[in-house]
């Protein structure tokens, strides 16, 4: 049984780290079941429902946690981040402070400790004191000086805030957040503007839309086809949950481009700017859903023309043909 909850835990971190928390949680549940005793699983527990957005669930796992073997620490440091998700700020401060005081050489506790103390004015020099002391203690980690720079930020500290953002993007260079925060001290101290995103960053957001742009075209290619093959001679109001369908499906695929590309959400909204055929096939693909809701608003007052799905299924053609002689390059 150890075996196997050991290699859920391996899985679990893998899943979180994928950015899929719901089915670490759903891995875990059963194998917490069987062997309810297992600290370190209450600890992956807790981290995957925090990165759900699920405080609650999250404290009662890092809670079990705490009294049973493992690394208390980690499990404090939950315990302090789920109290403050949950808006109990004394606490949590108590919580983190425990954490600091069991591992006082643990980067990762003076970091919790620092974001903790930082949501509240009267924390902010204390929590920039803790951030530094991250830093010195995990230098070459690049979530020490974001921290660092968010503390340093909120306390109007200009220079200590950009010199934090500077390192932690030449640790990170892929990191959008920390380049729009450091965009936002520079406007503050009246600096030069922000330079685009890095390379790093407009790869990993083009790796990230491609395939979903060919999904695109072959539910936009495939069902526009279809569509006017059933719609012929006179389409109907039936046709047109049909292709409302086909229009909910499209806005899907877009939602979870939007989820998957949270790390890199800036370079993916200037990725057209860099990769002309994305913005090219981005454009035509945004034409053909628009007049295919708009076709299908129309189905349902009453309309018998199949112009517009025409138009639809043109763009969605055109995009896709680019999709397929481009390829990935």
């Amino acid at each position: 049984m150890s075996q196997s909850i050991a290699s859920a835990i391996v899985r679990a971190a893998e899943l979180t780290a994928r950015g899929e928390p719901r089915k670490a949680i759903e891995l875990l549940q059963p194998a917490l079941a069987a062997d309810p005793l297992h600290g370190e699983a209450w600890c992956r527990l807790a981290a995957a429902y925090l990165d759900a957005g699920e405080p609650d669930p999250a404290l009662a796992a890092a809670k079990r946690a705490l009294v049973l073997n493992g690394d208390h620490a980690w499990a404090q440091r939950l315990t302090a981040l789920a109290l403050s998700e949950l808006g109990r700020h004394t606490e949590a401060v108590v919580a983190a402070r425990e954490c600091v005081r069991r591992k006082p050489g643990d980067w990762r506790c003076q970091v919790v400790l620092a974001e903790i103390l930082a949501a509240t004015p009267q924390g902010l020099r204390e929590a920039v004191e803790v951030a530094r002391e991250a830093t010195h203690l995990a230098p070459t980690e690049a979530r020490a000086f974001q921290v660092l720079g968010d503390a340093a930020l909120r306390a109007r500290d200009w220079g200590m805030a950009e010199r934090a953002y500077r390192t932690a993007l030449r640790l990170d260079p892929g990191d959008d957040d920390v380049r729009a925060n450091l965009a936002t001290v520079r406007r503050m101290r009246g600096g030069a503007p922000i330079p685009p995103p890095s390379s790093e960053a407009l790869h990993a957001a083009h790796v990230l839309v491609w395939p979903a742009l060919s999904r695109l075209a072959a539910m936009l290619v495939a069902g526009g086809l279809l569509l006017l093959l059933a719609g012929m001679p006179t389409p109907t109001p039936l046709l047109g949950w049909f292709s409302g369908l086909l229009v909910v499906a499209c806005l899907g695929v877009v939602g979870q481009l939007l989820l998957r590309a949270r790390r890199v959400r800036r370079a993916l909204f200037r990725l057209p700017r860099h990769r002309p055929k994305v913005a090219v096939v981005a454009i035509l693909f945004t034409l053909s859903t628009v007049v295919l809701a708009g076709w299908t608003v129309a189905l349902f007052l009453g309309a018998t023309t199949m112009q517009p799905l025409t138009i639809a299924w043109l763009c969605a053609l055109l995009g896709g043909a680019v999709v397929v002689l481009a390829g990935d390059r």
